[in-house]
């Protein structure tokens, strides 16, 4: 006995399929998730019989294999060929022989039904129906990246290849990390890639360049994603905090007070002129977040146009903020599936043994290439070569000469780096770097000549893969001069938190330098305060720096900064404190599916403004 709900669904199922007849159009996609969910159970005990071979058998053998009805088999039968999974071509008369050819193994539907699953957004179901196959999971989740409309709101999907670390502004933050920093919080200004500062919470500011006073005025019936009001008092204990932290000290060493002249007027005084402090404030790092979540941060709350409902190990979860202070985002929710994958040709590997369509995945990825400008190529795929770099810093600690640094940075020069890179199997054809920045003074040494250097050399770099094929590729060059190596790879917190106490003893150091979309304000951050830089120095030479930056901070307007800021670095690259190796080459692969939807610095879609007609 069928029970009433069963027998409603299959005249539900019964009538969609006629639906679709009547008008020629059946799809494997216009049937409904649930109904094609149903018919994989049957199909699943028909396909004992043979899959991919022709089968002469009656309707009742079919039906007992089934375990049902013959009425209901011939109706589940018409269903499948309807769907195009298998092909039956029943004979007339009694105990007739019909021919029964079924077209996909039962892995194959049931990744292809969880596809489906995953386009509606049920990934639990999807990943139940697949056996909890992570890694079959993760291809789908890259085949189905993109956009999609659910109930009207509009959701994009993409993959990742690693889990994100907590969203805190005063944290220590991979380039990604920052990127999502963006979406999530705002800060007092907002300053671009020339210098140029314009307002976000605050909608104006003044500078007393005779006492050195900044006001902010802050926008009104300003909030945090938890509800909590942002005024002037929230600001001024924030910054109050921010300063006490070590990270923060040398950028707010000039800082003296903070304090709430109203509701929504906050002072800052200086000790020195600053005419640039308001693009500092428009860094990252000084994204306006509710003060307890430097103590405690259990739940993320932001003040930006997305806030986090989910940051774990397998996904990140971002909603629109329907109380931003400006233009509410176009999109509706972002979901980040980390999918760990080696680099983006294995997607396609991948693709070929899961008999998946990988050609509308979209990804996010730094590489090294050959070519520096900015491009589009006709499938939507853009790529551009980031302003920063990766770079080796020879530390202090190694007490090598100037003679010996100089016929050290010859040995690994980016050119050779380059070539001994484009002899092995990875993906590593680069723009070479001769200065921090592509346009600043090209720094080249022709002259070699050659010094005794230690018979052992330590290399001390983070998980970043560009950076350990770097490392190989240093090896194997001072491997040539009788110099041996030993890589210590580290994790990125384990990095700079050894760095911050100067214990990142090896010889030599490799890092990089990523900027984010307030171009001056971060090269001049990270050169007065990044401790993987300072701690390579010495004591002089950190001092030197230092006093230098200042220097410019409290004579230059922000617009100025990238300028004086060139010499330095060359200066420090001719005394062979540091050598530029390679500029990343950024790749977004958009594939048609984004519209109107550049990439950003970061390398990542501007997804506040991704919208879709559909």
């Amino acid at each position: 006995m069928f029970s009433s709900y069963y027998i409603c669904f299959l005249l539900f199922s019964r009538l969609i399929l006629m639906i679709e007849l009547k008008h020629g159009s059946v799809n494997c996609r216009k049937v409904p998730v649930l109904i094609k969910d149903k018919l994989l159970r049957y199909y699943a005990w028909v396909t004992k019989l043979g899959i991919k071979k022709e089968i002469l058998i009656t309707l009742p053998e079919v039906a007992e294999v089934m375990f049902t009805s013959t009425r209901h088999c011939r109706t589940l039968l018409k269903e499948m060929h309807s769907l195009g999974w298998l092909e039956w071509a029943p004979k007339a008369g009694r105990n007739q022989r019909s021919r029964l050819y079924l077209k996909y193994s039962l892995d194959t539907l049931k990744a292809d039904l969880a596809r489906d699953m995953i386009s509606t957004g049920k990934y639990e179901k999807a990943l139940r129906l697949i056996d909890n196959d992570q890694t079959l999971f993760g291809r789908l989740l890259q085949s189905t990246s993109g956009t999609s409309r659910r109930e009207g709101r509009l959701h994009i999907q993409l993959t990742y290849g690693r889990p994100f670390s907590a969203l805190l502004p005063h944290s220590l933050l991979r380039n990604s990390e920052r990127f999502l920093l963006r979406q999530v919080y705002c800060c007092l200004t907002q300053c671009d890639v020339n210098g140029h500062v314009t307002a976000q919470l605050a909608h104006h500011w003044d500078y007393n360049e005779e006492d050195y006073s900044w006001r902010f005025y802050l926008r009104p019936q300003l909030s945090f994603h938890n509800g909590s009001e942002i005024n002037a008092v929230q600001i001024a204990e924030l910054f109050s905090q921010l300063k006490e932290l070590a990270g923060y000290k040398k950028e707010l060493a000039h800082l003296t007070a903070v304090s709430v002249l109203n509701s929504l007027c906050v002072a800052f005084q200086l000790n020195q002129p600053d005419p640039g402090f308001a693009g500092l404030l428009a860094d990252i790092r000084y994204s306006i977040q509710p003060v307890s979540q430097i103590l405690s941060s259990t739940v993320i709350a932001g003040s930006g146009a997305f806030q986090v409902q989910e940051c774990s190990e397998k996904r990140l979860r971002l909603q629109a903020y329907d109380n931003y202070y400006g233009c509410r985002a176009l999109t509706d929710s972002v979901t980040v599936w980390q999918v760990p994958s080696a680099d983006p040709s294995s997607y396609g590997k991948a693709a070929i043994q899961a008999n998946i369509d990988l050609r509308k995945s979209i990804t996010c990825s730094n590489y090294l290439s050959i070519s520096g400008e900015h491009k589009k190529t006709e499938n939507g795929q853009q790529t551009k070569i980031e302003d920063g770099c990766l770079l080796m810093l020879i530390n202090h600690q190694a007490d090598l000469s100037l003679a010996q640094r100089k016929y050290l940075s010859q040995l690994v020069a980016a050119d050779k780096l380059m070539a001994q890179l484009s002899r092995s199997n990875n993906q590593v054809e680069a723009v070479p770097a001769y200065n921090l920045f592509p346009g600043w003074l090209r720094t080249i040494n022709t002259t070699k000549t050659e010094q005794p250097l230690p018979r052992k050399l330590a290399i001390a770099v983070f998980q970043h893969q560009a950076l350990l094929e770097c490392a190989e590729a240093i090896i194997a060059l001072l491997k040539q001069a009788g110099v041996n190596c030993q890589v210590n790879v580290y994790s990125f917190d384990e990095f700079h938190q050894k760095a911050s106490v100067n214990e990142l003893n090896e010889d030599l150091i490799l890092t990089s330098l990523s900027l984010d979309d307030n171009y001056p304000t971060s090269a001049f951050r990270w050169l007065l305060s990044n401790p993987v830089l300072h701690q390579s120095l010495t004591s002089d030479g950190s001092t030197w720096l230092q006093t230098e930056l200042i220097n410019i901070r409290q004579k230059s307007l922000l617009t100025n900064y990238l300028r004086e800021l060139e010499p330095l670095a060359t200066a420090m690259i001719s005394e062979h404190w540091l050598l530029p190796m390679f500029h990343h080459r950024q790749t977004l692969r958009f594939e048609g599916i984004l519209k109107g939807v550049s990439m950003n610095v970061w390398g990542w879609p501007v997804i506040q403004d991704v919208w879709s007609e559909d």
